[in-house]
């Protein structure tokens, strides 16, 4: 299995398609990015959450982390959520990555790039990206605490509809070379599946964007990727009481009011 980080691997390739200024792009963004890394166990808590209680998250997206000057770059194994079958066109996959970053014309516009990585070694991206906004977060969080139902595939449907997705023009050219003189169906057929392979991911990159607003970060691994992994989150006999009188979903998670921000608090 490769050595190297999915994050040095999508650099590596982006930089390598020096006419491409999507990539280019791309590759200054990873390079420039706070590296975050899931354990294993903190991939299968986000997977379980979004399986059984995702109202969770949509109740907490007004406190999940957003680039602050940075961008930030979150990669995992995607065993611990591979169910029946497999992702990304039956291929099996190893590592997938997030390049999150704000757009140059908004800092509260946020632009989701979707990257992974074959067991064979082989590094892809998706040919779209995925939009969202920070306001609508919030606004969205308010209202989903107080007015929207905590049915799951409500709930994930909701947050699937804040984002948008778009196919940039350089990818959009790249896609049509490569299936230059093909029928013009299978080129439609490439943009959807890139388009799929890009949104089908929102709700997890909200959910591992809340795992980075919880207590379980800081420590770092040899190639400087700050660790993400399951709090331990002690649960005391009254902190149970309370969550059977608030009808609390274990796992799930938490959003609790600060000063100034509110926090996310994890229970696995």
């Amino acid at each position: 299995m490769p050595e190297t980080s999915l994050a040095d691997g999508l650099a590596k390739l982006c930089g390598a398609l020096v006419l491409s200024t999507e990539h280019q792009q791309i590759k200054r963004l990873v390079d420039d990015a706070r590296r975050f890394r899931l354990t294993p166990s903190a991939v299968s808590l986000v997977d379980r959450i979004l399986d059984t209680a995702p109202w969770t998250l949509e109740h907490s997206l007004d406190a999940i982390v957003h680039p602050d000057g940075r961008p930030i770059w979150i990669e995992f194994g995607d065993g611990p959520r591979r169910r029946e079958g497999l992702p990304f066109g039956g291929r099996e996959v190893d590592l997938i990555g997030y390049l999150v970053s704000p757009s140059p014309a908004d800092e509260n516009a946020i632009v989701l790039v979707v990257a992974w990585r074959l067991a064979s070694g082989t590094i892809h991206h998706a040919y779209s990206v995925v939009h969202w906004h920070r306001l609508d977060l919030v606004d969205h969080a308010a209202d989903a605490r107080h007015r929207y139902s905590r049915v799951r595939t409500h709930a994930l449907a909701r947050m699937m509809a804040l984002v948008t997705v778009s196919t940039p023009l350089g990818f959009r050219d790249i896609v049509g070379e490569m299936h230059l003189g093909e029928d013009r169906r299978l080129e439609q057929a490439a943009l959807m599946d890139g388009r799929l392979a890009a949104s089908g991911e929102a709700p997890f990159a909200f959910g591992c964007l809340a795992m980075l607003a919880g207590p379980g970060g800081g420590r770092r691994s040899e190639d400087g990727f700050e660790i993400v992994e399951v709090p331990s989150s002690r649960r005391g006999p009254l902190d149970r009481v309370m969550d059977r009188l608030a009808r609390r979903p274990i796992p799930g998670f938490v959003r609790r009011r600060g000063p100034k921000t509110p926090s996310i608090l994890v229970i696995a």
